[in-house]
């Protein structure tokens, strides 16, 4: 064997290498802390989420998204207060834009646009707080929607103005009645539209959450967080209501109408900013109008 100076030359180069035992990181040690990476844990300890980064964010758009996350546990769990018992371990899956974004016992699969939105809090809102009798539609899904756009505008990056919008449909006559909403033989067809055209479906379903994001916005701020905790989620939602709130769904829908009537809408600069406006007014325009027959 070749020697120099009486040091062997495999001895040298493990030197070089730093080849000693104590170095050398185990397969198994690097994937842990890869792992690791990918794995957030309350602060209370109760949840475990695990990030599966599908379409290979940035490191710091992990990291910024775990942080996210931890907030809007604490916002979530700190509003209102139900029954279910959220899973203990949550998979994220980071998917592209062309993806549908869904929460639930277990699993949330997040669509990250190409600006960097994605609807975390909303998502969340459903796995912390349950959607039905096991993340199914037998208790309809107003209350769930739209207190889940709610948390997103309060405590998200998201800048969705609900009122304005619902002050564009009040001003284009392009009203949703409350009472298809909430009726459990109609909501299917507004909520989850069963339409051909996947500009109209998407459309139709976007101003049902804003509809219903409205109305309990009206809710939560006119009489509380508390009593809108005790419709959460509820069958028989128009007996609920009424039981909880003292009035009828009607006549809370003309205050809160009345209340939209006296919101500011869009400024022409806000709706030729806005990269979708008019593309919307148009899906708008083509939709079946008894949708909007009361």
């Amino acid at each position: 064997m070749f020697k120099i100076r009486g040091f062997s030359l495999i001895f040298i180069i493990c030197l070089l290498a730093a080849c000693s035992q104590e170095n050398v990181v185990p397969k198994e040690q690097l994937q842990e802390e890869k792992m690791d990476e990918n794995i957030v844990v309350t602060a209370d300890g109760k949840l475990t989420f695990k990030i599966m980064n599908n379409i290979e964010a940035p490191k710091e758009t992990v990291v910024t998204i775990k942080d996210e996350i931890l907030k809007a546990y604490d916002d979530i769990m700190q509003s209102i207060h139900t029954s279910y018992v959220p899973s203990e371990q949550i998979t994220i899956f980071l998917n592209g834009e062309d993806t549908e974004s869904w929460g639930f016992a277990s699993r949330i699969e997040l669509a990250i646009s190409q600006e960097g939105f994605y609807p975390l809090v909303h998502e969340m809102t459903h796995s912390l707080l349950g959607y039905g009798g096991n993340f199914d539609t037998d208790h309809g899904y107003f209350t769930q929607e739209g207190y889940a756009v709610y948390m997103d505008e309060q405590f998200s990056k998201s800048e969705y103005d609900i009122e304005k919008y619902m002050k564009y449909f009040m001003d284009s006559d392009k009203l949703i009645p409350i009472s298809k909403l909430i009726d459990p033989y109609q909501d299917d067809a507004y909520f989850r539209p069963n339409l051909t055209n996947l500009n109209e479906l998407n459309t139709l379903r976007w101003m049902s959450y804003t509809h219903a994001a409205s109305f309990v916005k009206y809710l939560i701020d006119t009489y509380g967080l508390e009593k809108f905790e005790n419709i959460y989620d509820k069958k028989d939602l128009a007996n609920k209501i009424e039981e909880v709130y003292g009035k009828g769904v009607h006549e809370i829908e003309m205050d809160w109408l009345a209340f939209i009537n006296n919101q500011p809408g869009f400024t022409y600069e806000e709706k030729f900013k806005s990269p979708d406006f008019y593309d919307k007014n148009t899906i708008i325009l083509q939709l079946d109008p008894t949708y909007f027959k009361k």
